[in-house]
């Protein structure tokens, strides 16, 4: 079985380094297992010309050394191999819990077979003879995919580590609030060694190990580690500060690969760091991960300074789960703003009726977050321009349910639950998720709901062109009662038009 002849330097599709694009902080890497030379040498070929970083092994035993020594995004495999065929690699790599997606190549004679790979994990499978741009055009489509996933993972980790600011401020002893943080990190990172050092209180110019756990050899000597890593390692840099250094596992001497590390920082200085360490070659730590190594810092530095800054962390992370909707809505140009849009309309309707400032801002970050489930939907059924199938439909209501589902383990954001799972419901019950009708829907789904309808009303969809206000307005005002509260809808009206005066005069859109 051979590649197709088109396979060469100059096909179609080239990207021109378009792989750095695919939302990964380096390009994407693929690792090619096939027994034939000829197929390997093309496929590196035509793959680093797309931009890809691209390894290559002649059988899946060697694919499976390659996989322990260095990370892939995407394994391309043949099925049909000498010793260990695709389908054993895949399996092993599955057992190791190794989180990169395969794809298998196969002739027709084993379309079977693959379909059975597919069934079994197997991302998608293409056939032998094949063309560049089907096989670049497939890896997009898993490289998508997989970054689509790991951003839901990355949302999940990051959410999951407030949980830990709870336990902070239970009253434990500094010591233990420390030791739990590190016991955490290690457990959640799957981290082979965590630390906090801070300032010597005794000796500026001394740090002190406050909180150690994992291998004791890489334990707490710092400036050790940084050595090592000076030179021979690929440095990664985040936001918060938060470094991540990646040992070049071909010429890793020592028992340190990979190392990640944040600041303790009080009232502006430096008083610590909290790092960790993985002996794994090849290992990296995950977004979600130094996200939440991030978060986790400032927990430890509220600590040390007695939970002085609690109240401040848990608004940076409101604001960091946030920022994650607004760049759910970001990838598409039909939801870029939406949210932020919402949030301002929720805010002139709640100031219209009159409610008191802190009501107020709730209800503001209950409008940037009454979408969060959607980071759950695929987005071909978000923006899809032809009618929903049923089922697709059914997908798309399910966002409010997995909204709740994302927010319900965070008590801080509780009270927001009822702008995000209610705010489907129509006054005359014909609404989702639990088809409530009149006063018995919550107030915050009501209000929400004129906010949300609104400016859906007057932004372009794939489907449609974007409404004009005063059209916008007659259509909320004819479902008053039916799909809307009457009182919310004349409460938005009351304030609509004097809000849109005010932004014309300070030079900023408004819907037509």
């Amino acid at each position: 079985m051979t590649a197709d002849a088109s396979l060469s330097s100059g096909a179609p599709g080239h990207s021109g380094g378009e792989g750095q694009l695919y939302g990964y902080e380096e390009a994407p890497r693929i690792l090619v297992v096939d027994d034939e030379t000829v197929i390997l040498d093309v496929l590196k070929d035509v793959l680093e010309y797309e931009g890809f970083v691209v390894g290559t092994a002649s059988d899946g035993a060697s694919a499976f050394r390659e996989l322990g020594s260095e990370h892939y995004d995407i394994v391309l495999t043949d099925l049909k191999m000498p010793g260990v065929d695709g389908l054993e690699l895949m399996q092993r790599m599955r057992s190791e819990g190794l989180p990169t997606k395969t794809i298998m190549m196969t002739g027709f004679g084993t379309v079977e077979t693959a379909v059975d790979a597919m069934k079994k994990g197997a991302f998608d499978y293409i056939l032998k003879p094949f063309k560049p741009e089907d096989v670049v055009r497939l890896l997009r489509r898993a490289l998508d995919k997989q970054r689509l996933e790991r951003e839901n993972v990355a949302l999940r980790e990051t959410l999951g580590y407030y949980e830990l600011s709870e336990a902070l401020a239970s009253g434990m002893p500094l010591g233990d609030q420390l030791q739990l943080i590190v016991e955490l990190i290690r457990e959640n990172f799957q981290a082979d060694g965590v630390a906090i050092i801070t300032n010597d209180p005794r000796d500026a110019g001394k740090f002190i190990a406050r909180a150690t756990t994992g291998v004791a050899s890489v334990m707490p000597r710092i400036d050790h580690l940084l050595d090592q890593f000076k030179g021979e390692a690929r440095v990664l840099v985040h936001g918060n500060d938060v470094q991540q250094f990646l040992l070049n596992p071909r010429t890793a001497e020592h028992i340190a690969q990979s190392f990640i590390s944040a600041p303790l920082r009080v009232r502006g200085q430096t008083v610590g760091i909290i790092y960790a360490v993985s002996v794994r070659a090849g290992h990296r730590f995950t977004e979600g991960q130094r996200k939440g190594l991030a978060v986790l810092s400032s927990r430890a530095a509220s600590a040390i300074e007695n939970n002085r800054m609690h109240e401040g962390l848990r608004s940076t992370f409101t604001e960091t789960i946030e920022g994650l909707a607004r760049a759910l809505e970001a990838k598409d140009p039909y939801t870029a703003g939406h949210s932020d849009r919402v949030a301002i309309y929720a805010r002139l309707i709640a100031q219209s009726l009159g409610m008191s400032q802190p009501e107020i801002d709730r209800v503001y970050h209950g409008g940037l977050m009454h979408d969060i489930g959607k980071i759950g939907i695929n987005l071909s059924v978000l923006n899809k321009p032809q009618k929903l199938t049923e089922a697709e439909y059914e997908m798309f209501k399910s966002h409010t349910v997995k909204g709740k589902r994302i927010v319900e383990p965070i008590s801080f954001l509780n009270h927001l639950i009822p702008f995000i799972y209610s705010h489907h419901e129509a006054w005359n019950g014909r609404g989702y998720p639990d088809g409530l009708a009149g006063t018995d829907i919550p107030f915050d789904g009501r209000l929400m709901a004129v906010a949300d309808s609104y400016d859906a009303m007057t932004s372009n969809r794939p489907y449609r062109k974007a409404l004009p206000h005063d059209i916008a307005v007659l259509e909320l005002t004819r479902c008053a009662g039916k799909q809307f509260d009457g009182d919310v809808v004349k409460a938005f009206i009351a304030v609509i038009d004097e809000f849109r005066r005010q932004r014309r005069e300070q030079g900023l859109s408004t819907p037509d």
